[in-house]
Order: structure tokens, then sequence, then C-alpha cells
């Protein structure tokens, strides 16, 4: 074990665990529909778990701790995504070497990785369900002693150069990199990064950068599989309620993330690059709202209470107790996903024979105010262009009918329905239960997901396709050609 007995009485006596309340009155809180059970430790750290039997004698956690690349400042940026490559290159906790916290989770089965997105940082972790003990102490050491490698550094940048190689040789990468760095106007926190800024970073400021990050107080443990729940709080509270409370930063994200402006010089960019074979992949992309329905273009939204588009007319009462669901936005958002894909699917590939494969994506922000839409079309190099026009032309004459609703109504309640025998699945559904920045997200709505999907109406979907921006101003393309 990483922590013996003594080593943890000694821990309890300097910082005694205790159960604070859920809400006020009750320290466990129990959603009987689901069977999400919910707790929270005097040390700010949240915890959602959900017993399943889907995988024997296994058990998966993720540690999410708000922020991510949108907090980093513009004076370090990379900074935060250079801290996980260096730790998961060689950190370590306590008094152990790298070598041996690597040899302890090889011997104990544990998967462990370890990242960043644009809004959180996320330890993951799938182990034999005997192992609990084990990955709770891993978690405690890492949130609380954890150690950083001058060496691991210097790998962690030699590890981006290599990778901003591959990048460049790479068509897809390349592409999609090009057009990154033309919308967020080459703000190092969202592409790449280029090596330049990388070798700019030291490891005092990366240190500082990550380790403000990982607080104890706005820490979510989300935990999924097969496991007795009483040996699970047990070992929640052991472990996880001694490490000393650490306050999160106050902001969500910084400031200036929100003022990002693409780059009009370079809204329509094209790379070639040399290959044997002749291929050819194109990428359009616009602003679209974050997956609960808010944006900078529309951020009265919800000032009536329900959901509402700009300058929309009022609406009936029945609309407005639809559109005041918690989950109304994500619903419908997910409806558009299928509704899109499926249009452009059918007419660039069906009918106009230009693609072999095309989607339409919505990203996954749900704290940063903006969000974007993605268009991804693999083509031939001769049929890209044309690919590229007629698919902003899909998106611009969208004719949305009852039965294109109705097909992808059910296209998203079989997603749920199959994928609810998927851990991760569930680990997704819990994650940002106790988050303050997603008030939207409540445990109590979740059970009512299939019935917000089933009823979105037309003028739903209409409305809220209203706020994609998809005129041509708005949108931005790269295409990448190779062999020509």
């Amino acid at each position: 074990e990483l922590i013996p007995d003594a080593t943890l009485q000694h821990m309890h006596t300097l910082n005694p665990p205790k159960w604070d309340d859920v809400e006020k009155g009750t320290d466990r809180k129990v959603n009987e529909d689901t069977g999400i059970v919910q707790r929270r430790l005097s040390n700010g750290i949240r915890i959602n778990y959900k017993k399943t039997d889907n995988t024997p004698n296994t058990i998966s956690i993720a540690a999410v701790s708000p922020g991510g690349l949108a907090r980093e400042s513009l004076t370090n940026p990379a900074a935060v995504k250079l801290g996980v490559q260096a730790i998961m290159q060689g950190g370590s906790f306590g008094n152990y070497s790298r070598e041996m916290v690597d040899l302890f989770s090889m011997k104990k089965l544990m998967n462990i990785n370890f990242g960043v997105t644009l809004e959180s940082i996320q330890w993951d972790l799938l182990a034999p369900t005997e192992t609990m003990d084990d990955l709770f102490q891993f978690l405690m050491l890492v949130y609380s002693d954890l150690r950083w490698n001058e060496q691991a550094f210097d790998s962690a940048k030699e590890l981006f150069d290599s990778n901003y190689d591959a990048i460049v040789k790479s068509l897809e990468m390349a592409s999609a990199d090009k057009l990154v760095q033309a919308v967020a106007n080459d703000d190092p926190r969202f592409w790449g990064p280029h090596p330049s800024v990388i070798q700019k970073l030291t490891l005092p400021v990366v240190k500082e950068e990550l380790e403000r990050q990982l607080a104890t107080e706005n820490l979510e443990i989300n935990i999924v599989g097969d496991f007795d729940e009483e040996q699970l709080e047990q070992s929640l509270f052991n472990y996880l309620g001694t490490i000393p409370k650490k306050e999160a930063a106050k902001e969500a994200y910084a400031k200036d993330i929100v003022d990002v402006k693409p780059d009009p010089k370079r809204q329509h960019q094209r790379i070639t690059l040399p290959d044997d074979q002749k291929r050819a992949i194109g990428y359009i992309t616009g602003v679209a709202p974050n997956r609960w329905g808010y944006s900078m273009e529309n951020p009265s939204s919800r000032e009536k209470g329900y959901w509402t588009s700009p300058n929309e007319k009022e609406i009936d009462q029945e609309s407005q107790k639809r559109r005041s669901h918690p989950l109304w936005a994500p619903a419908v958002i997910e409806i558009i996903e299928k509704m899109v894909s499926t249009e452009l699917y059918s007419k660039l590939r069906d009918t106009l024979s230009l693609v072999y494969h095309t989607k339409f994506e919505v990203g996954i922000n749900e704290r940063l105010p903006t969000n974007d839409w993605l268009i991804v079309i693999n083509s031939e190099h001769q049929n890209v262009d044309r690919a590229i026009s007629e698919a902003t032309k899909c998106l611009r004459n969208l004719r949305i009918s009852p039965h294109m609703l109705s097909s992808s109504k059910r296209s998203v309640m079989h997603y749920h329905e199959t994928e609810s025998a998927n851990d991760q699945y569930w680990l997704g559904m819990l994650k940002g239960l106790q988050d303050e920045t997603l008030p939207q997200k409540q445990l109590e709505s979740i059970s009512d997901y299939q019935s917000v999907v089933q009823s979105v109406t037309l003028d739903d979907v209409k409305e809220m396709w209203k706020t994609f921006l998809i005129s041509p101003e708005d949108v931005y393309t790269c295409v990448g050609v190779s062999g020509e």
C-alpha cells in the first residue's frame, strides 16, 4: 500500500475527515430513479457515484478539477498543457520515485491517465474493485504531495516538439491546426502550440499554473462500477477526507478568453502536403451555443426563466414550461447534431457522391459562454472544394421537417438506451452534478432526459438553430490536399 496505517492515523490527526451537507440538512443525497448517490467532504471535495454491474469487479473514477486551458493566463499559455504532460512523463508523490509509482500501478492493474481540456483537468482511473483503497491513496497523494521532476519536464518539452513535427506533416492534423489558428487568431491556449511557446516555459511557472487548479474546494470525484457502497464511502472518507483543504480560483475561466476573435484574413485556407497518395480533407467551422444553449451572441437566453432565442416573439405557456427544463437545451442541441449530420451525409455522399464520409459535431463546452460547430469532410482532391461549398449551402438551406425531427429523436434516444450499459457513459452523466459553474446540471433531471428529448418540437429546433452562426462571413474553412 502507498500509505501505511501509522501515516494515515497521523494525517487523520492533522486533518480530521468529516462529511459535509450536500444540501441543507442532509449529508447524503440519493436519487432513486438513477441510483446516483452524492456526498461532500469538509475539505470541499464533491463525490458522485453510481453502482452498476455493467463490468463485474471493475471501478472507474474521473477526478475533475474545473479550469483547464481556459483558465490559463495569456502570459504563460500552454503551461497547464505542458504541466499535465510532465506529470504523465515523470510525476511522483511522497517518498516514492516514478519507477515505484509505475511498478505499483502495474502490480495493481491500475490504468491511469491525466489529461486537460479547454474547461477542466482530469484524472481517469480504471482498476479491479479490490484495488479501491489503492486508487484513493493514489489520488490522496496526488492532491496533497505531488512531486515534479526536472528531467521529466525537459522530456515533456521534447515530446511537444516531436508532436508538433507530427502535426505539420499530417494532412488531417495540419489542416485542423491551421483552422484553429485562424479562428483563435493565434491565441496559443487553443492550438498546437508552437515549440517556441513551449521553450519559454520554466518548471516553476508550469508548476504554479497547474497546481493552482488542483484545489480540493471544487474537485469532483465521479465513480461508477461494481463495488460495495459502504466500503466505497469508508475509503473515500479515510483517504480523500484527509487531504488539506485548498481554495479554488474564483473565476471559471480567464476573462480575456471570451474576447478572442477570428482573423478574417484567414477565413478560407488551403494547404498542400507532399504524399504518394492523392487525398483531401476539409474542415468547416463556426460559432455555436454551449451545451446548455448559452452564447455571447445570446446572453439573455434564460433571463425569463426559460430559454429563448434573440428577438423571439412571446411563446405560449406550454413552450415556456418545456424550455424551462434544465436539460431542454442539451437535448435540442443533440438532436440538431444528429439531424444535420444525417442531412449532410445524404446530400454529399448519397446524392452528389462528393465524399467518402462527413459528419457535423457541436463542441463540448459547458462552462464557457461560447462554443463551435464543426464539419469534417473526407473526399478526393478533385471534389473537396465543391463538397465544402455544398456543405455550407446545406447548412443555410436546412429545412427542418417533422420526419427529420422524429428520426433524429429516435436516434438520440437509441444512443442513450444502448450507452446506459456502459460505465463511461454514466461517468459523463455524473460529471458536473455538484459544480456551481454548471447550475443547470441537476441530479433530479437526469432521469427526465428521454422524456425531454421526446417533448422537443419543430419550433424548438428552429429557434435553437438560429443561434448557430452559419452566414458567409461567420464560416471559416480549411482544405488540405496531398499528392497533387
